[in-house]
């Protein structure tokens, strides 16, 4: 089976809770993630949770949650043809007790080597910024800003 993975790291001053709160507010995803149109979640942020959401200048994709940990991880997963596309993102603590980010992107199957080409291209350039903004939503909240102050402070620069 024919693989293409990418991941970004990114340091962040935002604590797990604040991340996770970023992370299970779908429908507000396109504001720290510009290459999304729009989310939709059919349920609860819990494993098996299905969805669709609409990449800029792409067709609406099907996903489905997994491996959701409260406050550390998660992953959606959807079906692109002959190939699986996986976001995995992740909280972490590193040993000197810095907090990172890290969002890793795994396509697996016949066709994951030109998708890697096509849409690997995209992710390639703008998930650092992505996680840039994910990030200082997260931690706005905490420097004394309400959450949509924060949304409209990050929105104004997306």
């Amino acid at each position: 089976m024919f693989k293409w993975q990418y991941s970004e790291t990114v340091d962040t001053s935002a604590t797990s809770k604040q991340i996770w709160s970023i992370w299970t507010d779908a429908q507000n995803w396109p504001i720290w993630d510009s290459e999304l149109e729009w989310v939709k979640m059919e349920g609860p942020f819990v494993e098996g949770t299905t969805g669709t959401m609409k990449p800029r200048g792409a067709p609406v994709v099907d996903f489905v949650l997994t491996n959701v940990e409260e406050n550390r991880q998660f992953s959606d997963r959807a079906k692109l043809p002959l190939t699986r596309i996986e976001f995995i993102h992740r909280y972490e603590t590193a040993a000197d007790g810095r907090a990172r980010i890290v969002h890793k992107v795994e396509m697996s199957g016949l066709l994951a080597p030109l998708f890697g080409r096509v849409i690997g291209t995209k992710i390639r350039t703008h998930l650092r910024g992505a996680m840039e903004k994910l990030s200082n939503l997260a931690s706005a909240p905490a420097d004394g800003q309400s959450r949509q102050d924060a949304i409209a402070r990050i929105g104004r620069n997306i």
